[in-house]
């Protein structure tokens, strides 16, 4: 297995991985293996990230009505 150095990783940015490994019941190291691990399956074409774009679009589509526009949709959305 290949082995990974990082340096100069911002303090806070490590106290969120390692509250995040804690919530997830692994160590620091184990976090950021499954991490790469999930990133390097999501990985998409840009044709593919189109294409899922696309059906969420589609299936979250708000159309709008004969003579509205999309500020009174999203001003109804708000309540306002």
């Amino acid at each position: 297995m290949a082995t990974l150095t990082v340096r100069d990783i911002d303090d806070a940015d490590y106290e969120a991985l390692r509250r995040l490994a804690k919530a997830n019941n692994r160590s620091a190291s184990a976090q950021v293996r499954a991490m790469i691990a999930e990133l390097s399956r999501k990985q998409l074409t840009a044709d593919q990230a189109v294409a899922e774009l696309l059906e969420f679009r589609k299936q979250h589509a708000i159309t709008p009505r004969n003579g509205e526009d999309a500020v009174a949709i999203i001003k109804a959305i708000r309540g306002q």
